[in-house]
């Protein structure tokens, strides 16, 4: 397990709903704009301007229709977006790897404050700071029975998600270069 040991202006808001994890995944891209600009186009991209993450997505049997907004409207239906400040997009998920029913609370709650065995806890964020876009998804399981059934899935899944998650961050730099263009 590891823990984020960050204060001040380096903390993210992933950092204080996601301090511990087991399974991380980050991606980083330089972005020249400024944090209205750059957030913008984070909640505008759409999945036309993301085909490689639009098709890996597909998969899923998602909805992942041309005009369809990834953060606003895909991200907002797959579990709980959390208020943040101006330059973070912050999402909390719970998944169980048992036939149990979900913990008593919002997810954001269960993410928090939840210890009962069988329950994947996950945070991921948008983040544009100091002229880098990034995204980041931490994934703690609350025991290890949960943490050894899901090992397995997460290397299956790492290669698509990485390519999904740099399809994306491409899409959002190139709608913000378009927008500084004037297109």
């Amino acid at each position: 397990m590891k823990e984020i040991e960050m204060t001040g202006e380096d903390q993210s808001e992933l950092d204080r709903l996601v301090p511990e994890w087991h399974f991380r995944e980050i991606h980083r891209i330089p972005v020249s704009g400024t944090v209205d600009e750059v957030m913008r186009a984070v909640y505008a991209t759409t999945w036309a301007e993301a085909p490689l993450a639009r098709a890996l997505v597909a998969i899923t049997r998602a909805d992942v229709s041309a005009e369809r907004r990834i953060v606003s409207d895909y991200l907002r239906e797959s579990g709980e977006v959390i208020p943040s400040g101006s330059e973070e997009f912050l999402f909390a998920g719970v998944q169980s790897t048992e036939d149990i029913p979900r913990p008593p609370g919002t997810i954001s709650e269960i993410v928090r404050e939840c210890a009962e065995p069988g329950i994947l806890k996950i945070g991921m964020n948008v983040r544009y700071a100091a002229g880098i876009l990034s995204t980041e998804t931490r994934i703690f399981a609350t025991d290890d029975r949960t943490r050894r059934r899901f090992a397995p899935y997460w290397l299956f899944i790492r290669c698509g998600s990485g390519a999904t998650r740099k399809s994306m961050l491409r899409a959002i730099r190139g709608r913000v270069v378009r927008e500084a263009a004037g297109a």
